[in-house]
């Protein structure tokens, strides 16, 4: 998959020890303590690409704008072909397509490491900057249609939020990405793969027009 490049430099900040302060002891709920940010974990590049690729869930990820051309993967067709036999347009819309958004995100890469869990994503600039769904269209007579369904990777450069523990509850799951958070990375490269839906049509040839609409021509 596509490489990655830091446009910035990231900001890594130590968060201090708590002490008990010689007062014999805590009372109430003990926070987990926090974890230094120093430890090499995110000393390169290529460290930082792992880290992200597999932090799935405790990062939030927010596009900020994309990166070269879309790519194309092979479409795919969904139902079955619709054939206007009439004189007249006729309409052609595919109900059940998934719009732009969430559920089209089918995955990401960052650097040379694919994403194993999809982090949370902010979808209010995809929605607005993704070519669009296109679930409806018009046949004219004498045409066939179809929908296509097709997967479009490009690369996208954007930032990454990786939430801490949640200190105000004491059952908080801790895991070795959260344990190091929260944190900010600005101006990270990946490839994001998305899947569009759109309506295809094309002229019945003759021997098509007379086999399936029983005619010799749509006029």
């Amino acid at each position: 998959m596509g490489s990655m490049a830091l446009a910035s430099a990231l900001c890594l900040s130590i968060t201090p020890a708590q002490a008990d302060g010689g007062g014999g002891g805590w009372t109430g709920t003990v926070p987990a303590p926090p974890v230094p940010q120093d430890d090499g974990i995110w000393s390169t590049a290529e460290k930082i690409a792992e880290f992200l690729a597999s932090c799935g869930q405790d990062c939030t990820f927010t596009p900020t704008a994309w990166v070269g051309e879309p790519t194309e993967g092979t479409p795919t067709r969904v139902g079955d072909y619709r054939d206007n036999c009439l004189t007249e347009n006729v309409d052609f819309n595919y109900g059940e397509a998934e719009t732009t958004g969430e559920s089209t995100v089918v995955g990401m890469s960052v650097g040379a490491n694919p994403v194993s869990v999809l982090p949370k994503i902010e979808h209010t600039w995809f929605k607005q900057n993704t070519a669009s769904t296109v679930t409806t269209g018009t046949l004219k007579p004498g045409e066939t249609g179809w929908i296509d369904e097709v997967s479009v990777t490009r690369k996208a450069k954007g930032n990454w939020h990786l939430n801490g523990v949640d200190q105000s509850n004491p059952f908080a799951p801790v895991n070795t990405h959260n344990s190091h958070g929260p944190h900010d990375f600005t101006d990270i490269e990946g490839d994001i793969t998305y899947k569009i839906i759109r309506v295809q049509s094309r002229p019945l040839t003759p021997e098509e027009y007379t086999s399936r609409c029983g005619n010799t021509s749509p006029s």
